[in-house]
């Protein structure tokens, strides 16, 4: 149980987004009393444990450029500032993103970089540099044995982003956590979060037995505020604001409540595997100058081609983690319901379906590496997470008049963006217009909400 009855702020969510906003709740305002409620046993367990924990500065809009870089750097100066941050695997490992793209993308990403005006940090790569990597085949001539459809498109060139790479998720889970408990943070682990709801005070009237409020209050300014948060087994506890950072499991709490937030889980897929084509590509050393470098030499970078297939390489363990963007065959939502135990009964190993590897996966990516589909590489183990999807790519950030602030949507890059996201919560809950991130930029709050919300959708979306 929490140590006190009440707290002046809850966050919902203990993974990437919610550690970052409650260190800079803290930090801002160190007089706050908060508590961090997490229905894993630990910061950092649900979909943040469970993704490529990717970093880039390569997007086609200049607000998720922005939010990206920006926390990006605040990992960079972390790992320069603490040396538990970088053994025994640095917190930040910026080796780039290949992009292998077919004709029908390669002029549009240059001309994103082009645009950007030096934000993004990426070069082109010849077709005749592509030919150095082991087994690629740029131009295949079918699907699958036996497929008669037009064969994938050929490779054209290349784009290398320099600022990208990979983020050690537990060890920023870890900092961010460490950090805000130092300062005063509660946190309270394996227990879920049931409901929030109105409680009933003298100015407040409730139906009986819902205890939603009558509807004709909403246009009282001041009179509803959401200031009950249910536990598991009867337990609750009160809070003058409740920040709703649960990623996939936030609409469960928010759409009870009438909240809308645009936003939609789905199930992504991981496989790792390894043998001796995966060998080969994670010896390659690409003509290309990523920032990090092992011995002074390039390595394997982060591969996505041109079917949405991505390639991590993973070169302590001598394997390549291999994914899809997959918008077809999982359905919107989430497996899992809070327990009357106040458990969620998430396991992101049992939902790692191996035979998808080979149906859904490998298709995917032996066009352009036939080698995969031999003998050349085994399949070591399967496992699954969610996205939480914006309509535009884009984070969401919402406000309630009744005392709820809503962050979510990251479509996939929850972890680029923790930090710089964490820093705009605490900027919403002071309520101020604007937030300062790391890197200087002041960024209007405004742009992520729905009623204003001002962005133009993202193009690049892994």
């Amino acid at each position: 149980m929490p140590a006190k009855g009440g707290y002046d702020v809850v966050i919902v969510g203990a993974g990437a987004m919610g550690l970052a906003s409650a260190y800079h709740l803290i930090l801002d305002l160190p007089e706050l009393s908060i508590l961090v409620v997490e229905a894993r046993s630990r910061p950092g367990e649900g979909s943040m444990g469970a993704s490529n924990a990717m970093v880039r500065d390569v997007f086609s809009t200049s607000d998720n450029q922005v939010l990206a870089r920006s926390s990006i750097s605040f990992y960079r100066r972390l790992l320069k500032e603490h040396e538990e941050l970088r053994t025994p695997t640095p917190l930040l490992d910026l080796y780039g993103y290949l992009w292998l793209l077919p004709e029908s993308l390669r002029d549009e990403y240059y001309s994103i970089v082009a645009r950007s005006e030096g934000m993004i940090d990426a070069e082109p790569v010849s077709l005749d540099d592509l030919h150095s990597c082991p087994g690629l085949v740029v131009s295949p001539a079918r699907w699958f044995e036996g497929d008669e459809a037009n064969p994938p498109e050929p490779i054209t060139g290349g784009l290398f982003g320099r600022y990208c790479g990979e983020v050690a998720p537990e060890m920023l889970a870890n900092f961010y956590y460490e950090e805000a408990k130092r300062h005063g943070v509660e946190f309270l682990f394996d227990a879920c979060v049931q409901r929030l709801s109105f409680e009933g005070r003298e100015e407040i009237l409730l139906h009986e037995p819902s205890k939603v409020p009558f509807a004709f209050q909403e246009r009282m300014k001041g009179r509803l505020h959401i200031s009950r948060v249910t536990l598991g087994d009867g337990q609750f506890v009160r809070a003058d604001k409740v920040i709703v950072a649960a990623g996939a499991w936030a609409e469960k709490l928010l759409h009870p409540l009438g909240i809308a937030t645009a936003c939609s889980p789905q199930a992504q897929l991981l496989f790792s595997v390894s043998g001796r084509s995966v060998e080969e590509l994670l010896g390659w050393e690409p003509p290309v100058h990523p920032i990090d470098t092992a011995n002074g030499k390039a390595r394997c970078p982060f591969l996505i081609l041109p079917t949405g297939a991505t390639l991590k390489p993973i070169f302590r363990q001598r394997q390549m983690w291999i994914g899809c963007v997959d918008s077809v065959t999982h359905a919107i939502g989430t497996r899992e319901d809070p327990g009357r135990d106040g458990r969620l009964d998430y396991n992101m190993a049992q939902m790692g379906d191996r035979e998808a590897f080979g149906t859904d996966v490998l298709p995917a990516v032996t066009p352009y590496l036939p080698s995969f589909e031999t003998s050349g590489v085994r399949l070591e183990n399967s496992w699954g997470g969610y996205y939480h999807n914006s309509p535009d790519g884009l984070p969401v950030l919402i406000e309630e008049a009744y005392g709820v602030i809503f962050v979510g949507g990251d479509s996939g890059s929850g972890v680029m963006k923790a930090d710089s996201m964490g820093r705009l919560v605490a900027a919403q809950y002071e309520g101020r217009r604007d937030a300062q991130l790391f890197t200087g930029d002041s960024y209007r709050l405004e742009r992520l909400s729905l009623t204003r919300r001002v962005v133009e959708s993202e193009k690049i979306i892994l």
